[in-house]
């Protein structure tokens, strides 16, 4: 993403925040939530979804690889997501678990162990985009908001990879040896 498009990004979370409990509308939201993505193109083809309330609805259709989850106006801070489009199965079993008060650790614990007993389908690899900010963001872009991507490896080791374990500025292995493995990068 680049530095104007971050700047322009900027501007638009802190009305959203603003107008948590009013009406966002929903090209603003579709803005914010393609964002991670770094390709105009694939911004523009992009499914996007958003939780309202105890549900799922689906602010605009795409026919790109990428699905894009836009803010919650409901919670904390600013978070929007884009992972392409193989993910899906291991996302929306995410979604239906919290549904049912599955939340945390635990629901991506029963994600790791359905991956492990081949019920729960997940790609050898994906790239998620991902960018947030804390509660009580200011604008401050370079204080407070992050980009980051993660590129899931199932069941990859550091040794695999040659990837550090912890964090670290750049790309670690989080997860290593799991069906949950994915490598972050923070730049």
């Amino acid at each position: 993403m680049s530095r104007r498009s971050f700047a322009a990004l900027a501007a638009l979370i802190p009305a959203l925040s603003i107008a948590a409990a009013a009406d966002v509308s929903a090209q603003d939201a579709i803005a914010l939530a393609i964002a991670p993505i770094p390709t105009e193109s694939e911004q523009a083809t992009a499914k996007v979804m958003q939780k309202q309330g105890d549900g799922w609805v689906t602010l605009r259709e795409g026919a790109g690889p990428f699905i894009c989850i836009a803010d919650d106006p409901g919670a904390d801070g600013f978070h929007s997501a884009c992972y392409h489009e193989s993910l899906e199965p291991y996302m929306a079993r995410g979604r239906a678990l919290t549904s049912q008060g599955v939340t945390g650790r635990e629901n991506v614990e029963m994600r790791m162990a359905e991956i492990e007993a081949e019920t729960l389908e997940m790609p050898s690899y994906a790239i998620l985009h991902a960018i947030y900010a804390g509660e009580g963001w200011s604008g401050d872009m370079d204080a407070v908001l992050r980009h980051q991507a993660v590129i899931y490896t199932p069941f990859a080791t550091a040794e695999d990879l040659g990837l550090p374990t912890s964090a670290t500025r750049g790309a670690w292995l989080m997860g290593a040896g799991t069906a949950n493995s994915h490598i972050m990068i923070t730049p």
